[in-house]
C-alpha cells in the first residue's frame, strides 16, 4: 500500500511540473512578438528623420509695441542688402517671380539709405558754399542755419518715402482690392533703395563751388544734378511697380494702373523741385 502510494505521489508531482511547464512555453513564444514591436517603432523616426524641412524665414513672437514684433523687417544679412542695392541700381531687371513682391521688405536699407543721402546733401551743399566763399576771398562768410537745413531733408526724404508708400498701398488694397497685393514696407523698401540713384547727383553738385562768378553755368548745373536725380531714381521705382502692376492687375484695370503710374510720377517731380529748394535755392 505504502509503495503505490509512493508511485501515485510521484505521477501526481510530473503531472503537476507538466502544467507548471506549458505555460512558460506559452510565454516564451509571445516573447519575440513583443519584442519585434518596439524594433519596428525604432526604425520609424529614423526614416522620417532624413526628410529636411523646407526652408522659412525666422518668426518672432511679440505684439506691435513690442521690440522683438520689428526684428523681420531688419532681419537682413550683408549679401541681401547688397542685392537688393543692385536691383535698384538695374532698373530694367525683370522680376521673375511673382511671390517677391508679397515679401517683407526690410526697414534696414530704408533707414540707413535715406540718413546717407541726407548726409550726403548737406555735406555736399555745404562744402560747395565753402568752396565758393574761398573764391570770393571773404573772412566772414554768411551765417548759413545748418541745423534747419538739416530738420527739412529728414522731414522732406522720410516723409516722402512713408507717406507717398502709404498712400499706394491704401490705394491698391482698398480702391482696387487686388487679390496679391503688395506689402506696405516693400512699397518703402523699394522706394528708399531709389533714393541710392540721388548720390551721383549730390556729389556732382559739389563743382557749383567752381562756378561762383558763373550764374549760368551754376543755374544749368543744379538742373542736371536735379534732373539725374530725378530720372534715375524715378525710372528705378515706376519700372519695378510696373512690373507689379503687370502681375497684380487684370486686362480692365491694368489702364487705371497706369493712370496711377502718372500720378506717382508727377508725385517724384514735385519731390525733386522740393530738394531743389531745399538745398539748391529758388526755382
Amino acid at each position: 500500500m505504502s509503495y503505490s502510494h509512493i508511485n501515485d505521489q510521484s505521477q501526481f508531482d510530473i503531472d503537476d511540473d507538466d502544467i507548471i511547464i506549458q505555460p512558460d512555453d506559452s510565454s516564451s513564444s509571445k516573447q519575440p512578438q513583443s519584442q519585434s514591436q518596439p524594433q519596428k517603432t525604432t526604425t520609424t523616426p529614423s526614416s522620417s528623420s532624413s526628410i529636411k524641412p523646407p526652408k522659412t524665414k525666422k518668426q518672432y513672437s511679440g505684439g506691435l509695441f513690442t521690440l522683438n514684433y520689428y526684428r523681420k523687417y531688419f532681419d537682413l544679412t550683408t549679401n541681401e542688402f547688397f542685392k537688393n542695392i543692385l536691383k535698384s541700381l538695374n532698373p530694367i531687371s525683370k522680376i521673375n517671380d511673382e511671390n517677391e513682391f508679397t515679401e517683407i521688405g526690410d526697414l534696414y536699407g530704408s533707414i540707413w539709405i535715406t540718413a546717407t543721402l541726407i548726409f550726403l546733401l548737406f555735406f555736399c551743399n555745404s562744402l560747395s558754399e565753402l568752396i565758393s566763399e574761398f573764391k570770393k576771398h571773404t573772412d566772414q562768410p554768411p551765417p548759413i542755419n545748418h541745423f534747419k537745413l538739416i530738420l527739412i531733408s529728414i522731414n522732406l526724404l522720410y516723409g516722402y518715402i512713408i507717406i507717398i508708400p502709404l498712400l499706394i498701398f491704401i490705394i491698391l488694397k482698398f480702391y482696387f482690392k487686388l487679390i496679391l497685393i503688395i506689402s506696405l514696407t516693400k512699397i518703402i523698401s523699394i522706394y528708399s533703395y531709389a533714393n541710392i540713384m540721388w548720390i551721383p547727383a549730390t556729389l556732382l553738385s559739389i563743382f557749383r563751388g567752381l562756378l561762383i562768378n558763373h550764374k549760368k553755368l551754376d543755374l544749368i548745373l543744379k538742373w542736371i544734378c536735379i534732373s539725374l536725380g530725378f530720372i534715375l531714381s524715378g525710372s528705378s521705382i515706376i519700372l519695378k511697380l510696373m512690373q507689379y502692376f503687370k502681375i497684380a492687375f487684370n486686362e480692365s484695370d491694368l489702364k487705371k494702373s497706369y493712370l496711377l503710374l502718372i500720378v506717382l510720377i508727377l508725385c517724384h517731380f514735385g519731390f525733386s523741385l522740393a530738394v531743389k529748394v531745399a538745398f539748391f535755392g529758388d526755382l
